[in-house]
């Protein structure tokens, strides 16, 4: 059998075809077979590179962080540990392409192998990130919170997983995130200005009203 010579271009159009696909059918409605059929390649090709439908949103996901600048402004000695975390959430609520991966409809309750990635790449992958702004934020002044690994780590569990994904209505998703906000603020994080609030509202029409209708 031929290697194949070029893996990352492959990876690349199996990447493209599975969104468009997931974004015009909803990813619980496409199937391996039909990202195989629209490649005109073969089954095991696809799963030479991915090992299930899971894996190749997860990689999607980390296609548009490794292509965006959102983390950019982890480095930048102008701002406050507090106003680097502010800009982080409102960039993960507003960016056109953070909004169109999210904005793939899926029924998360039915699929219990989502849910698991969700909260392993929460308190895997995105808390430490958040932690360090936390300590950033202790370090300056902006923040004062005496649990920054422990804050991270819960904060994006409630974030991602109970309000993002189990509100039933506007009113739902906005109470439990003025729950949030006054959680944080209890905990020395008052990251969630009247502008985050605003964000949050409209990401909820663009993306998460997807979720309370299922």
């Amino acid at each position: 059998m031929a290697r194949n010579k070029y893996p990352e271009e492959t990876q690349r159009k199996i990447l493209d075809v599975s969104f468009r696909l997931f974004t015009q059918k909803g990813y619980d409605h496409t199937t391996i077979q039909d990202i195989v059929d629209a490649l005109g390649m073969s089954k095991g090709a696809v799963y030479h590179h991915f090992k299930s439908k899971e894996d190749i949103l997860d990689h999607l996901y980390d296609r548009y962080y490794v292509d965006s600048k959102m983390f950019d402004l982890l480095e930048d000695p102008s701002l406050s540990g507090l106003e680097k975390l502010r800009e982080l959430l409102r960039r993960q609520l507003a960016d056109p392409g953070k909004l169109d991966i999210d904005g793939i409809s899926i029924s998360f309750e039915n699929n219990p192998q989502l849910i698991r990635l969700l909260l392993t790449t929460s308190v895997r992958d995105a808390a430490p990130i958040i932690q360090r702004l936390l300590e950033e934020g202790n370090a300056d002044g902006s923040l004062s919170t005496p649990y920054p690994k422990e804050a991270a780590e819960s904060f994006l569990v409630l974030l991602n997983l109970w309000a993002g994904i189990f509100s039933r209505s506007r009113e739902d998703f906005m109470a439990k995130f003025r729950f949030l906000q006054a959680m944080a603020d209890g905990l020395g994080i008052p990251v969630f200005d009247q502008t985050l609030m605003d964000t949050l509202d409209a990401y909820y029409t663009r993306v998460a009203h997807k979720l309370s209708a299922q």
